[in-house]
């Protein structure tokens, strides 16, 4: 079994094929066995003798088939009618290829048992024609418009049935047909079919019934691929089909001849058969555009498709004749075309998506139903009943397709609703960030203002003092410069932190790592700003443990790291304690700054790292700092290779730690 599992995950396209295989054989042991279904019926071929069919030697007309076949003679290039037919000159069956007749006419004498019986007479012919039928002198019948010329003729199907009874046990027939349309050939001869009328059902019915029923198939498919692309998945595959649809459809309309039904002319429906190849071909090869993956299938298709495109404006302007004497040239250029694409196609998908094995699929079972029906036709199947399953599988084809394009357009409509969520997503992380940003534009602006008042009041008060009568206070210019520098410092910080976030930003922070000792870092941070620090009546201790190994680190960004979380601490405390301490744990050195402040909200510690991010301070009301110091702390310690936390509750203050590896 595990071999067997690996053998198909390496070659996923082999059981996909063998499924359209299988499916190609069940179709084709269906249509013959619907073709056994039904009454048991004895066909009895009768020869003519002597210009004569005598069927009065079969026993059971009643359950009986009997098929005529052409006589001997026959009148080409002839219409014969009742006041004629006995003068008019026959010419031998022998001839019939030599001597291409556009409409001709031929003669079947029945004896029959004489009594009232009426029988139904089936005529069948090769190809389409249009065709009159008198039985015993009178106009039985006729499918289209007889003429001697093209113009004045209107081909119809390849059959036409009508109903007649034997006078005195015989039966005259007199069939026109004419056939001026197709290049190879002329008007056929036909074979008669004759049975009791009401023992045998027509048998074109069942065939015209089914591919109305196919039709109402392929039409279902069309609307829900067309009603798809337009209201959820404008994907132009989904169009392609529905048009290539809406062609099968209408093929399949005149291959049951259930087009009879409806008010088409027959010329016209002549020509549908033709343009409704081209068009199928044209929009497959759009539709199978999605697959043609490469220079070689992307040539192939424009190929079939300029050959197409080429044929069409033959059947739109050129004659009938010329149109048919050329198809030999569009049929092999289709060959030419679908045999070697259709062969790289299953090789560029040897490994299909689920969609694609559907798609494949359908195209096999179509491809490989389509030359069975070739090998059938050219005998090498045998000489028994033809049986073509093409059509069938197209309904395979059409249904398997539709699945596959069902399945595409949940899978781009998923795509879609996960690209809408991400992008929903980052527009409301787009309008946070700009929130945060218009907020820390007014607060930095507010803390950029305050230091900048300060200075500038005690600069005043000092140029005052300067300017009064009597001894300066050196004492009173002392404090007030001590007041200056501290708000210079805290202006500075400010605005070192904008310049190093753009630095981050822009991958431009870097740091001169060399060994220091922090101990040496946290007094030579705490005596260079200490004015700055020294606020809101605080007491500052220092616990840092003897002996501490030496880290590698810049220590000017280490001290702004110390810094920063000095700063905090006093902004949040007032008449507290902080405390900054350093001692080793195993490979790191821990850093913690604490304090006995206000704390911070449980809610707001996940985000307190974040950039722009405000803390509330304690009884309500937002902190007007820049809102990027902790967002730069962290950047610098998991520079250096260490990690950066805080732990808080909020009334009972706050304590942050960082690590540094130690040498």
């Amino acid at each position: 079994m595990p071999c067997i599992k690996n053998l198909i995950e390496k070659h996923k396209l082999l059981p996909v094929l063998l499924a359209a295989l299988l499916t190609a054989a069940v179709l084709a042991a269906l249509v013959k066995l619907t073709g056994t279904i039904g009454p048991r019926l004895n066909c009895v071929t009768v020869a003519e003798q002597k210009g004569v069919y005598d069927l009065t030697g079969i026993g059971d007309l009643e359950g009986t088939i009997a098929l005529l076949t052409p006589g001997t003679a026959y009148y080409p290039n002839t219409y014969l009618e009742p006041k004629n037919a006995d003068t008019a000159v026959p010419e031998s069956i022998h001839r019939y290829k030599e001597l291409r007749a556009d409409y001709l006419s031929q003669k079947f004498i029945l004896r029959l048992p004489d009594n009232s019986d009426v029988y139904m007479l089936t005529f069948s012919l090769s190809g389409r024609h249009a065709m009159r039928v008198y039985v015993n002198g009178r106009l039985a019948g006729q499918a289209g418009r007889p003429g001697t010329t093209k113009e004045e003729t209107e081909v119809w199907e390849n059959n036409i049935t009508c109903y007649g009874a034997a006078v005195n046990g015989k039966m005259e027939i007199i069939l026109n047909s004419a056939q001026f349309y197709h290049a190879k050939r002329g008007a056929s001869l036909a074979q008669l079919s004759l049975s009791k009328s009401g023992a045998v059902p027509d048998m074109f019915f069942y065939d015209r019934m089914k591919g109305i029923l196919t039709v109402g198939v392929f039409l279902s498919a069309a609307a829900m691929l067309t009603a798809l692309y337009l209201l959820l998945s404008p994907v132009r595959a989904n169009l392609y089909f529905a048009m290539a649809s809406v062609i099968m459809a209408l093929r399949e309309l005149l291959r049951s001849k259930a087009w009879i039904y409806f008010p088409i002319p027959g010329n016209l429906s002549f020509m549908l058969e033709y343009m409704s190849m081209v068009l199928l071909t044209i929009f497959l090869s759009l539709y199978l555009g999605q697959y043609a993956i490469g220079r070689f299938l992307q040539g192939v298709r424009y190929t079939a498709i300029i050959g197409s495109c080429v044929y069409g404006v033959c059947l739109l302007f050129g004659d009938s004749i010329f149109y048919t004497s050329v198809l030999k040239y569009y049929q092999l250029l289709l060959m030419l075309c679908i045999v070697p694409g259709i062969i790289r196609l299953f090789w560029n998908m040897r490994r299909p998506t689920k969609e694609q094995s559907v798609a494949i699929y359908g195209i096999g079972v179509f491809y490989i139903a389509a030359v069975y029906d070739i090998l059938l036709y050219s005998g090498f199947l045998g000489d028994g009943l033809k049986l073509p399953i093409s059509e069938n599988a197209m309904v395979v084809f059409a249904l398997t397709q539709a699945f596959s394009l069902f399945l595409m357009n949940s899978r781009v409509l998923g795509e879609a609703k996960e690209t809408e969520r991400k992008l929903a997503a980052e527009k409301e992380a787009l309008e946070d960030l700009n929130r945060m940003k218009t907020e820390f534009l007014g607060n930095i602006s507010h803390e950029l203002k305050t230091p900048l008042t300060v200075m500038s009041g005690y600069a005043q008060t000092i140029r005052q003092l300067a300017q009064g009568p009597g001894k300066l206070d050196n004492e009173k210019v002392a404090h007030r410069m001590k007041l200056i520098s501290s708000e210079a410092e805290r202006l500075s910080l400010m605005v070192g932190q904008i310049l190093d976030v753009t630095r981050m930003e822009e991958g431009r922070m870097s740091m001169e790592l060399k060994p220091c000792y922090v101990d040496e870092i946290i007094h030579g941070a705490v005596e260079t700003h200490y004015p700055m620090l020294n606020k809101n009546a605080n007491r500052l201790e220092i616990q840092i443990e003897r002996g501490l190994p030496a880290v590698n680190a810049d220590s000017a960004r280490i001290s702004q790291v110390i810094v920063n979380l000095i700063s905090n601490a006093v902004r949040f405390t007032a008449n507290g304690l902080i405390t900054i301490s350093a001692k080793r744990e195993d490979a790191h050195i821990l850093i913690c700054v604490t304090d006995t402040g206000s704390g911070i909200n449980r809610e707001q510690l996940p985000y307190i790292f974040e950039r722009y991010y405000h803390r509330q301070k304690s009884g309500g009301g937002q902190d007007t700092g820049t809102g990027l110091g902790l967002y730069i702390c962290r950047n610098i310690v998991e520079q250096h290779g260490g990690s950066i936390w805080l732990e808080s509750e909020e009334g009972r203050g706050t304590s942050v730690f960082f690590t540094l590896p130690v040498l």
